[in-house]
């Protein structure tokens, strides 16, 4: 598969010596850097082994490329003797947090390494974002300092897999279903252009039909990542996946006091980053907590709920999975809309707005919810989006922006002065001309590709 977006981070990783990249598993670190430098690159991937086996390792892949190098055995001595070669080789240290596995003394020579041949070029990677960034970014790491730039490398987002999907034959209802579930992950798309199949076939054979391959894939990578308090991450992970997503909920939903909570939504949020605190946007809304990741909502939702007995109750999955498909895709159809649709100013903020208000006729308290809002402060612009993952006649259409324009008179910012526009985003959208020329704001699926 081609190499995919990520010139921002590529010309990064030219322009300084030092670099360190940090992304989760199968992101694309790796495929970055040797894509980057090309033969230049020396890649020494640092395996969970003894430190005599892993430069066995390193010296096989080294000579690969052509380049003299002595026995040796001790990481520091193989190290140090590529810096001090005399060319523009770039040293690639891959998975940098296992070599607190091998070696911590090495992170130490590494130092002194660093320092020494300050000239070269090197780079190094870890997929476990919160050792990795301890190691580099805690004063009292013997590494501190002596790299230029932090390269947090992300997914891909949803503009650059409808690429990807229509390269590989594959239409822009497709990649909006993959996308919801593997986010911008290269690594599985890959995998999809080997087998091919429809996207929930695909899914369903990744997770819940034998050997069920990504299952075990996400749980250790999140063990592992979280250490042994993982059933406390894994619990509250589980609550946000299931829309248990404000504070006092999830205390409630894993049976702990919100005290005890508080740490624990701290790492995943600061250290983890795998949860994010969202705010309603122009409201004074309760604040939520979602998962950042595709991949690890959906597994939250869908697999774990099953584990450790999905061997036996695989069909029981698909069914829930196929059942409920549909509503999930359109929760994270919502965030393409709000990644892509753009309105006719320049935002200040987007994002979802939800709110309480009071019933006028039995003055009972309800909420109520508008899936994208976009303002700007400076010429008192908003415009309002309802975002449906469904096919909408001119009528349906119509009944949905009617809807959005009385609940938008609960959004209370600069109601008196403001102008504003109403839209609405879907699967397929008839007649868009026509609603157009009414003043409304309509986007499909091939508006958002195009």
């Amino acid at each position: 598969m081609r190499f995919y977006d990520r010139e921002r981070e590529t010309e990064l990783l030219k322009k300084y010596d030092r670099v360190v990249v940090i992304g989760r598993r199968r992101v694309g670190k790796t495929r970055l850097v040797e894509e980057t430098f090309k033969e230049r690159c020396i890649t020494l991937f640092v395996a969970e082994k003894k430190e005599r086996l892993v430069c066995k390792d390193w010296l096989e892949e080294v000579r690969k490329s052509g380049i003299y190098i002595p026995e040796l055995t001790s990481m520091k001595d193989v190290v140090e003797y590529l810096l001090n070669m005399k060319d523009d080789r770039v040293v690639f240290i891959d998975e940098f947090q296992n070599l607190l596995k091998v070696n911590k003394g090495f992170i130490s020579d590494l130092q002194r390494l660093l320092d020494r041949y300050r000239e070269r070029k090197a780079v190094v990677s870890g997929s476990m974002i919160s050792m990795t960034k301890k190691l580099v970014e805690n004063y009292k790491s013997p590494v501190y300092g002596r790299f230029d730039t932090v390269l947090k490398l992300g997914e891909l987002d949803f503009r650059t897999v409808a690429e990807l999907c229509r390269d590989l034959g594959y239409s822009a209802e497709n990649a909006v279903v993959l996308y919801s579930v593997f986010g911008g992950i290269p690594k599985y798309y890959e995998t999809l252009g080997k087998v091919k199949g429809d996207p929930l076939g695909f899914i369903s054979s990744m997770f819940f039909e034998d050997p069920y391959p990504l299952v075990e894939e996400v749980r250790v990578m999140l063990r592992e990542e979280f250490g042994k308090e993982f059933k406390t991450f894994f619990s509250i992970l589980e609550a946000i996946a299931n829309s248990v997503n404000t504070f006092g909920e999830i205390a409630g939903y894993i049976g702990e006091e919100a005290t005890k909570v508080t740490k624990y939504i701290y790492l995943l949020e600061r250290d983890y980053e795998v949860i994010e605190k969202r705010e309603s946007i122009a409201g004074k809304g309760k604040r939520i907590y979602s998962i950042t990741s595709n991949l690890l909502d959906f597994w939250f939702r869908f697999v774990w709920r099953f584990y450790p007995d999905l061997l036996g109750r695989g069909e029981e999955a698909k069914r829930n999975f196929i059942t409920n498909a549909g509503k999930f895709v359109g929760l994270k159809f919502e965030g393409v809309a709000e990644e892509i649709v753009r309105p006719p100013f320049k935002p200040d903020r987007m994002g979802r707005w939800w709110g309480a208000y009071r019933d006028r006729k039995g003055g009972e308290r309800r909420t109520a919810e508008i899936d994208l809002v976009a303002l700007r402060e400076a010429s008192r612009e908003i415009a309002f989006f309802e975002v449906k993952w469904s096919r909408l006649t001119r009528k349906d259409a119509l009944r949905v922006l009617k809807g959005l324009e009385e609940r938008s008179k609960l959004v209370g910012w600069r109601l008196e002065d403001r102008r504003a526009y109403f839209g609405v985003v879907a699967k397929v959208i008839e007649d868009k001309e026509s609603l157009r020329k009414e003043g409304y704001l309509v986007f499909d699926l091939k508006d958002l590709i195009r």
